[in-house]
């Protein structure tokens, strides 16, 4: 049973920066279907000098520290990760509920096709399904296209 502190949820500071990169580094691993492109410290980076100064960044923290965060520019969902060893316990959950109630009228997100779990999660979570297309920028086969789950309004 995960023991959560008393206030499961909060905002990151900038000192959360590498335990929420580490967060994402190992729970990216799991995306088998995407090549590794970066590494532990390159992934640090981005957390830290992109994710972290554009994007309101709420954190799950259990007696083991950090192991979800969720990242939101307005009403985009850019990244909600888990470290692997938490995924179905509730942290994702927890970070959705937190993002519907911070005021805004909608969320909007993008998923990979491939990544059959999350979009479970996130259609038991009220999203639902929209276009399949690609991205801007965006490479590679059809399991990497980000598939758009739409939105959640309140």
């Amino acid at each position: 049973m995960t023991r959560w502190r008393t206030s499961p949820t909060r905002l990151a500071a900038a000192d959360d920066a590498r335990a929420i990169a580490e967060v994402f580094f190992a729970s990216f691993r799991l995306l088998t279907f995407l090549p590794m492109l970066h590494t532990a410290e390159e992934d640090q980076h981005f957390i830290e000098n992109v994710i972290l100064r554009e994007s309101v960044v709420t954190v799950a923290e259990s007696e083991a520290g950090i192991v979800s965060f969720l990242a939101r520019q307005e009403e985009e969902i850019r990244l909600l990760y888990t470290r692997p060893d938490f995924i179905g316990t509730g942290a994702g959950s927890l970070l959705l509920a937190a993002a519907k109630r911070s005021g805004v009228a909608a969320l909007e997100l993008w998923c990979f096709q491939a990544n059959t779990g999350a979009r479970r999660f996130y259609e038991a979570r009220g999203f639902r399904a929209g276009a399949l297309h690609r991205r801007a920028g965006q490479r590679g086969e059809d399991a990497g296209c980000p598939l758009s789950l739409g939105a959640w309004s309140g």
